[in-house]
């Protein structure tokens, strides 16, 4: 995060400079004032909120289409303390590389303490209360943005980098002031507006500093400060809908999202259309398409609760029945588990359950509106008739014979000499009926110029092809397809393959490992996606590419030689789970990660 924040405060000036002019310095110190109050919030991420402050969702009026919600900084900073991450930084053997992060601060505070005329630790101390952003899509009118930054006791620091702010502002645009129940909206108008000048427009209240790009959007906040107004966002039904569905230990999380999907396309057909009338015309495809049924997205992050290290959700609100492309996407719940192929060794196992038919069908009656009744069918009975061709019909070769089940497995590779490991990869497609599949494929080895070769194994039929190879090796990379236990199996590596086929595994059973047991306590009975990986295994390669030198070519101040061994790492790490389920109003995703024991 340090290093984020460093970059950030280097880089955007460069790139602003370059946009806009040597001759716009003004307007460069009015941007990093007012970014560095924005970006304050990135380390800390959650704001703490005094007992008698309005939730901001109750300070919106109802035509939000993006909200975006931290409630409690110092909340959120404890809780990642006790994360594994939070407690692995805190490891003595970090010592010597937190030096080296130190070291690279310094001289970021010292560039913002220049151009700021506040330290860096005094920026990142702003935040005490709720940070809020939301996005406005009001009927009929150009779309308004607004901010809320709840800075506490740190007046004092905010006052002077809005001082500093006012003066570089104007420069460029002229200010007006007017007071509502006593308190002050200063409005910023542009100079070289057009018809409709651009805004900045802020008032304090309290210890909250509100910023809009809409004079109205900020009166309509002010109107709405006591919380008892009738018409706000809280009330939108399909934002507590997501509220509810993705409740966690700690009732919303420490983190909070919604969007509506629908609301920002119409505002940006509305824009288009004031200049291009055509463009409205698009907006009628979507209800055919079934495009509309997808009312809202949202979810929330928590840290460090009571049952995981981490676990975020997101929940899609779909109105029923779906039609059109949304019938593209149905994964129906089965119960998933790995079979016992997938080896304990394995990094990432991953599980769906697609109704291919209906996708098929959904996709022949979205063409079939356009083009004419019909339509797909009598072209994939004319593919399939075609002279030369492999005489394959998709419908009744391809897509009645898949089950729809897809698995992906993943596990590190077998380091050779002073080769890279490359990991191996096994993709499974569930087969109805594994013969006619099989004579399909043969139908389609015999087609001249078919690129692959053909061997038998073990009873079954291995397709092998010729992978490129990008880890310097002269020993090329031969990749196999081959149907086996009921299903269409492929590698990277075609040797996994063969062990797949002799009944092999690398090890024991990755259902029957302690790791995977983990995650199967807090997956459902039935699910249509479920997934399991370990961080150790991810985390290795990043790790070892940073402490291998990679990492200094973006961050060269910093050494990561320095950074510990990676068992240092490994003993904090735990599997992390997720699942997806359908529900009566949508789908739930689920992601987490396991707490050590």
């Amino acid at each position: 995060m340090t290093g984020f924040v460093r970059e950030t405060q280097t880089a955007v000036p460069d790139s602003v400079s370059f946009l806009i002019g040597s001759n716009m310095n003004r307007w460069l110190r009015v941007g990093t004032v007012w970014l560095a109050l924005a970006t304050a919030l990135l380390p800390r991420l959650s704001l703490r909120a005094e007992d008698e402050a309005v939730p901001t969702d109750r300070l919106l009026p109802p035509e939000v289409s993006v909200y975006v919600s931290v409630p409690d900084v110092d909340e959120l900073k404890a809780r990642f303390a006790k994360t594994a991450f939070g407690t692995l930084t805190q490891d003595s053997a970090f010592a010597s590389f937190k030096g080296e992060i130190t070291k690279a601060l310094e001289g970021v505070s010292s560039a913002i303490e220049k151009e700021l005329g506040v330290s860096l630790k005094e920026l990142l101390e702003i935040p005490s209360g709720e940070f809020a952003f939301a996005v406005l899509t009001p009927q009929g009118k150009k779309p308004a943005v607004v901010m809320f930054l709840d800075f506490g006791d740190n007046e004092k620091t905010v006052d002077a980098l809005m001082e500093k702010a006012e003066k570089a502002l104007e420069e460029n645009a002229e200010s007006d002031d007017e007071e509502i129940d006593g308190t002050k909206i200063t409005t910023w108008t542009f100079k070289n507006g057009a018809d409709k000048p651009n805004q900045l427009v802020y008032f304090v209240k309290n210890t909250m500093l509100v910023a809009s790009s809409d004079l109205d959007t900020a009166k309509g906040v002010l109107a709405r400060w006591d919380g008892k107004h009738s018409d706000t966002f809280a009330d939108n039904d399909n934002y507590n809908l997501i509220l509810e569905k993705c409740s966690t230990d700690d009732e919303d999380g420490l983190f909070v999202w919604y969007v509506n999907p629908m609301g920002l396309i119409q505002a940006a057909v509305t824009q288009v259309a004031a200049q291009n009338p055509q463009a409205a015309l698009a907006m009628g495809f979507l209800d055919p398409l079934g495009i509309t049924a997808l009312k809202a997205i949202g979810g929330s992050a928590d840290m460090a609760t009571e049952n995981f290290d981490g676990i975020t959700k997101t929940f899609m609100v779909i109105e029923q029945p779906t039609k059109g492309l949304m019938n593209v996407f149905q994964f129906p719940a089965i119960e998933q588990k790995p079979p016992k192929w997938v080896s304990t060794n394995t990094s990432a196992w991953f599980s769906l359950n697609w109704d291919i038919a209906g996708a098929y069908t959904a996709i022949e009656s979205v063409v079939d509106m356009f083009s004419g009744p019909g339509t797909v069918a009598a072209r994939i009975d004319q593919i399939a008739q075609q002279e030369g061709g492999p005489k394959v019909h998709l419908k009744k070769d391809v897509i009645d014979v898949v089950s729809g089940r897809i698995q992906v497995v993943m596990e590190p590779g077998k380091k050779k000499d002073d080769e890279p490991a490359q990991d191996r990869v096994v993709v499974a497609l569930g087969l109805k009926d594994a013969k006619k599949f099989q004579a399909t494929l043969t139908k389609l080895t015999k087609m001249a110029g078919f690129p692959g070769q053909t061997r038998e194994f073990k009873g079954a039929t291995i397709i092998e092809f010729e992978l490129p190879d990008f880890s310097g090796s002269l020993e090329p990379k031969m990749a196999g397809l081959a149907i086996g236990q009921e299903q269409l199996m492929f590698s990277n590596d075609v040797t996994v393959i063969e062990a797949m086929l002799r009944g092999d595994t690398d090890g024991d059973a990755l259902v029957d490992s302690a790791a995977y047991k983990s995650i199967v306590e807090h997956l459902p009975a039935k699910a249509s996606i479920v997934s399991y990986s370990r961080n150790d295994s991810q985390v290795k390669t990043l790790w070892d590419m940073a402490k291998g030198g990679q990492a200094g070519a973006f961050l060269p101040q910093i050494d990561f030689s320095k950074l510990p061994e990676f068992d240092t790492v490994k003993k904090y790490l735990t599997p992390n789970g997720g699942y997806s389920v359908p529900d009566k109003k949508g789908v739930l995703f689920v992601s987490f990660g396991t707490k050590k024991k």
